[in-house]
């Protein structure tokens, strides 16, 4: 507006000079505050920018952070699910984790038929007693390699189930019958319990009482299963030890009526 008027022409000398000086400074006041804007932007946008990047640090460290609890947690994870799936002086699956791993290995094929046998070391107690604890853990950890060592070709699980008592469960069967069970003691035997144990105590001798139970003939409930199993083995034990039996449901409710009349 200041440049397009028209009567500048008309003003004189000394009047042009004064309207220049003043519109010099006019341009010049509007140049400064431009400049100030400019600077105040430019401090703001470099004050956001360290905001920005700060914010940005802070979550790069927290990820990090976050990464490394990850990463403790992880093996914390594995720890505690190693302590409660393996067995801490066997190394076989835990009586915490036995029964989910069986479901387990169900689930996988749940028509066919499996073996649960229920295994018992005969007369531990005297090892323990007589050689100490150390010779006792010896003999357990022995005993539980060889026990891993029972191969029928199936899919196998192998656990301790509580001090002496252990437990194979093995899945995938077509069908079950008494030839079955006897080639099964027969490996046990051969795989187990044919040869002394050697311990810094000298070689002791080793005998088991078994119980075997079948899954989806007697029940398709594993805790009833390992409970069928635990019975036969009780027979086994009670009638002459280090040899097998498998359950008869039929002699089960027998002789759980017999027992309830005479409770009656």
């Amino acid at each position: 507006w200041v440049l397009a008027v028209d009567y500048l022409k008309q003003l004189d000398g000394t009047a042009r000079e004064k309207h220049d000086e003043i519109l010099f400074h006019l341009i010049r006041q509007f140049a400064l505050m431009h400049k100030m804007i400019k600077i105040r932007n430019s401090h703001e946008i470099s004050n956001h920018f360290e905001q920005i990047q700060k914010l940005n640090n802070e979550l790069v460290n927290t990820h990090r952070k976050l990464q490394r609890a990850n990463a403790q947690l992880e093996i914390l994870n594995e720890e505690l699910n190693n302590r409660l799936v393996k067995d801490p002086l066997t190394g076989l699956v835990s009586r915490y984790q036995y029964r989910s791993e069986i479901a387990g290995v169900i689930g996988e094929k749940p028509d066919a038929l499996g073996v649960f046998a229920f295994i018992d070391i005969d007369n531990f107690k005297q090892v323990n007693d007589r050689y100490g604890h150390s010779v006792g853990d010896a003999y357990l950890v022995e005993f539980s390699k060889r026990l891993s060592a029972v191969n029928l070709a199936y899919r196998a699980i192998f656990m301790r189930i509580a001090g002496d008592e252990f437990g194979i469960y093995l899945h995938g069967l077509d069908d079950f019958d008494m030839s079955f069970g006897r080639l099964f003691w027969e490996q046990f035997s051969r795989k187990v319990t044919d040869q002394p144990i050697n311990t810094q105590a000298g070689e002791l001798p080793i005998s088991c009482s078994v119980g075997l139970a079948v899954y989806n003939r007697d029940t398709k409930n594993v805790y009833k299963l390992i409970d069928y199993a635990d019975w036969a083995m009780y027979l086994a034990k009670k009638s002459e030890k280090n040899t097998y039996r498998v359950f008869d449901k039929a002699e089960f409710v027998k002789l759980h009526a017999e027992s309830a009349g005479l409770d009656g």
